[in-house]
C-alpha cells in the first residue's frame, strides 16, 4: 500500500487538492452569494442553544467564515500556500467535525446549511462528507508540500488578491442588494401566486362501474346514466404548492389571492423583522407609493409582525397604503434584507431589490419607467463577474509561467557556460 501511494503521489495530492478544494468552494461560494441566507442560519443555531447576538457581529462571521471557505479552497486547488491552506482547511474540519456529528444525532435543525440553499443535504450526509473530507485532508497534511502548485510562490500574493476581491464583491451585492443567483422558488419571471389550471400535468380521469366492472373515462368520454360514478384519478403535480410558502393575512384571515395583483403593476414592501428599522427610509416609501400610484398601480406593505407591529409601521411611516403581515420565514424567503422591495408585473415577479440599493430620490421626480430602470440581471452579473474573475487567474498564470520558462532558460545558459 505504501509503494502504490509512493508512486502515485502526485496523482492523489492533486485528486485530493481538486475534490477537498471543489467542495470548499462550492461551500464559501454559496453562502456569500445568499450571505442574509447564512446569517439567518447562523442565527436559527445560535437561538436553539439560547446564545443570541447583535446582527452586525452575526454578519462579520457569515462573511468571514464563507470568505475563508473560499479562499482556502481556491489556494487548495490551485496549489497556493500549500501549507497554510491545508492547516487552516484542518482547522476549520477540527471545529466542524463535533459540531456537525452533534446535529446528526441531536438534529436540532432540519439541514446544516453548509451549502446555503443550493443544496440542501440531510444532516448525516453532512458528517459523512466532513468525515471524508478530514481523511483527504489528512493526507495533504503530510503530502500536500511535496508537489508544486500552479502558480511560483512570489505571484501567489497576487492571486489571492483578485480572489478576494472577487468573492467580497459577490458577498457585498448579496447584502446590499439581493443574491446574485436566487436558489429559491421566487426567481425573478415567476408567478408569486400559481395559477391553479397550470397545478396538473394531464387530465383527470373519472372511474365508473357498471354490472360489477369498474372502467376509468377521460372528461370528455363520460359514460350514459346507466354508469354508476366511483371515483376520480387525480392527474400527475407539477407544480407544489408547499414550495411557494407566502401567506398574507389581514388580521386572521388569509387574504393571498384577493391582496396580491394579478394584473397590472404591484409593488411589495416587505418588512420580515420590527427592529434596526430607519425613519429616514419611510420617505423613500412614501414616495414609492406615490409614483407607483400615479401610474394606475398598487404598493403594500407585508410585515413580519401582529396587530401591534401593524400599527406601530402605520404610525412610523405614515402610511396611506394597505398594510398586512405574514410568517417572518416566508418573507426572508421570497426575498433578503430588513426592508425590501418587490416589484410585480401581472404577478409575475420582475425584480427584488433591498430598500436600501435604491436611490432616495429615484422617485421624487422619476419619469413612467423608473421601475423598469431598477431592473437587473443577477445571473448576468454573476456570470460575468466569474469569468473575469477566472480570466484574470489565467493571465497572472501565463505571466508567471512565462516568467519560470525565462528562469529556467537563463539558468541552463549559465550551466552551459
Amino acid at each position: 500500500m505504501s509503494e502504490f501511494l509512493s508512486r502515485h503521489n502526485k496523482a492523489i495530492v492533486w485528486a485530493f487538492r481538486i475534490l477537498v478544494g471543489a467542495v470548499f468552494i462550492v461551500s464559501g461560494t454559496t453562502k456569500m452569494i445568499d450571505v442574509w441566507g447564512f446569517v439567518y442560519k447562523i442565527e436559527q443555531y445560535l437561538n436553539v442553544w439560547s446564545w443570541p447576538q447583535p446582527r452586525s457581529l452575526v454578519l462579520v462571521v457569515a462573511m468571514g467564515l464563507s470568505a475563508l471557505e473560499f479562499l482556502t479552497g481556491w489556494f487548495l486547488i490551485t496549489g497556493c500556500y500549500k501549507r497554510t491552506c491545508v492547516w487552516l482547511m484542518s482547522l476549520t474540519m477540527l471545529g466542524m467535525l463535533p459540531l456537525t456529528l452533534y446535529i446528526a444525532i441531536a438534529n436540532p435543525v432540519s439541514d446544516c446549511g453548509c451549502f446555503g440553499d443550493f443544496l440542501l443535504i440531510s444532516n448525516t450526509a453532512t458528517f459523512i462528507k466532513n468525515v471524508v473530507i478530514s481523511v483527504m485532508l489528512a493526507y495533504l497534511l503530510f503530502h500536500n508540500r511535496e508537489v508544486r502548485g500552479l502558480f511560483s510562490a512570489y505571484s501567489q500574493w497576487l492571486v489571492g488578491f483578485v480572489a478576494v476581491v472577487y468573492i467580497v464583491i459577490i458577498g457585498l451585492f448579496g447584502y446590499n442588494v439581493q443574491p446574485l443567483v436566487d436558489f429559491r422558488p421566487y426567481k425573478e419571471g415567476t408567478a408569486l401566486l400559481y395559477d391553479r389550471d397550470d397545478d396538473y400535468e394531464g387530465a383527470w380521469r373519472f372511474i365508473y362501474e357498471k354490472n360489477g366492472e369498474s372502467r376509468e373515462f377521460g372528461e370528455n368520454e363520460l359514460p350514459d346514466s346507466t354508469w354508476t360514478f366511483v371515483d376520480r384519478v387525480e392527474p400527475e403535480r407539477v407544480n407544489v404548492q408547499e414550495e411557494r410558502t407566502l401567506a398574507v393575512f389581514d388580521g386572521d384571515e388569509d387574504v393571498t389571492e384577493e391582496v396580491i395583483a394579478r394584473e397590472g403593476i404591484q409593488v411589495l414592501v416587505l418588512i420580515p423583522e420590527m427592529k434596526n428599522l430607519d425613519a429616514s427610509s419611510t420617505y423613500l416609501i412614501n414616495d414609492m407609493n406615490r409614483y407607483v400610484r400615479s401610474l394606475g398601480g398598487e404598493m403594500i406593505a407585508i410585515l413580519g409582525a401582529d396587530s401591534k407591529g401593524v400599527e406601530f409601521w402605520r404610525d412610523f411611516s405614515l402610511a396611506s397604503y394597505d398594510i398586512y403581515t405574514a410568517e417572518d420565514t416566508s418573507l426572508k424567503e421570497l426575498a433578503r434584507g430588513n426592508v425590501s422591495v418587490v416589484y410585480l408585473k401581472d404577478g409575475h415577479i420582475v425584480w427584488k431589490r433591498s430598500l436600501s440599493s435604491i436611490d432616495s430620490d429615484w422617485f421624487a421626480s422619476a419619469d413612467d419607467n423608473a421601475l423598469d430602470l431598477l431592473t437587473y440581471s443577477g445571473t448576468f452579473l454573476f456570470w460575468l463577474l466569474t469569468v473575469l474573475f477566472l480570466g484574470v487567474e489565467a493571465v497572472l498564470w501565463g505571466i508567471d509561467r512565462s516568467g519560470r520558462a525565462v528562469k529556467l532558460h537563463f539558468s541552463r545558459r549559465n550551466r552551459k557556460k
